[in-house]
């Protein structure tokens, strides 16, 4: 009786070593941007166990997946916010509510040189209090907060609470 060998898996059908921390870094990225894109989902405990898994190494990942998320949810909201539905339901509030929205709408248009908006919107990312995700979709539907400077203030807000997220996953607080 002779003993056939068992087929070793070539490279194309298995990831090859090398590409391993690419694609986990990549997978990891998805993973943080979808899990920012949902409203009401906390992220810094993926962000803290992300941490404890890789390290320092997925502080790059953190902030540039919660970036994107917040980038992509404020878009779809802008975009969104002009629509017509947007309009009927601005239609039935009540003239004090609706000159409320209108005051809120117009959150970072009176701001010529942008960096009041930007330190708002910086000092906002960095309160616990205002939820990430939610604030997206409610700074892009429901202001004139430009793109530019949104953008600018996530990444920087992204920065810094994901250092805290990061140290806590790592262990130096401990």
């Amino acid at each position: 009786m002779t003993r056939r060998k068992l087929p070793i898996s070539t490279s194309s059908t298995v990831l090859p070593f090398a590409l391993a921390p690419v694609a986990s870094a990549v997978t990891s990225f998805a993973v943080v941007t979808a899990n920012d894109m949902i409203p009401g989902l906390p992220c810094q405990p993926l962000a803290v166990a992300l941490a404890a898994k890789m390290g320092w190494s997925a502080l790059p990942i953190l902030i540039a997946g919660q970036s994107t998320a917040g980038i992509l949810a404020f878009t779809i909201s802008r975009k969104a916010g002009d629509g017509e539905k947007v309009k009927e339901a601005m239609d039935k509030l009540s003239p004090e509510m609706r000159e409320k929205f209108t005051e809120f709408r117009s959150l970072g248009g009176d701001d010529k040189t942008g960096v009041k908006t930007l330190l708002a919107l910086i000092a906002l990312r960095l309160t616990p209090f205002f939820p990430f995700s939610a604030g997206n979709y409610l700074l892009g539907g429901g202001t004139s907060v430009g793109t530019i400077p949104f953008s600018l203030a996530t990444v920087l807000g992204c920065v810094g609470s994901n250092v805290l997220s990061v140290g806590v996953g790592v262990g130096m607080f401990s």
